[in-house]
């Protein structure tokens, strides 16, 4: 069976032939559309999680993978963000909303420090759903 791709662009071509290709109305084509927004989703899929030492410590939440994280994750997926704190650790930590809050860290509000939290990887949090 060929890849769904592959068949969407060769009937492009063969219905709009070489002309299509060099006037560049094939790109216009709904099939040729189509097939570009399956490699881009393929893409997406496959290049979400990556190494921790790449993950942005300014943007904000982020999922967090932590093998051996117990407790209320799901699947040792933690939603979490990097928190700097001169005062504790010069180089910072990651936090996450998951575990028991420990009363001498209060200040940082529903983000608290949890001792398992180390990821290997991470990802960026998905769109929200549409509003209706």
């Amino acid at each position: 069976m060929a890849d769904i791709v592959e068949e969407l662009r060769a009937l492009c071509r063969a219905e709009q032939g070489a002309a299509g290709d060099a006037a560049g109305t094939i790109e216009g084509d709904a099939r040729w559309r189509a097939a570009a927004e399956i490699e881009a989703l393929r893409q997406g899929a496959s290049a979400s999680w990556q190494p921790i030492a790449t993950a942005p410590k300014d943007e904000g939440p982020l999922l967090l993978f932590c093998p051996g994280l117990a407790g209320n994750a799901a699947r040792e997926v933690v939603v979490g963000t990097w928190r700097f704190d001169a005062n504790r650790r010069s180089l910072g930590y990651w936090v996450s909303d998951v575990g028991v809050l420990d009363p001498g860290f209060a200040e940082t509000g529903p983000w608290i420090e949890y001792s398992e939290l180390h990821p290997t990887q991470w990802a960026r949090l998905p769109a929200p759903p549409a509003r209706d």
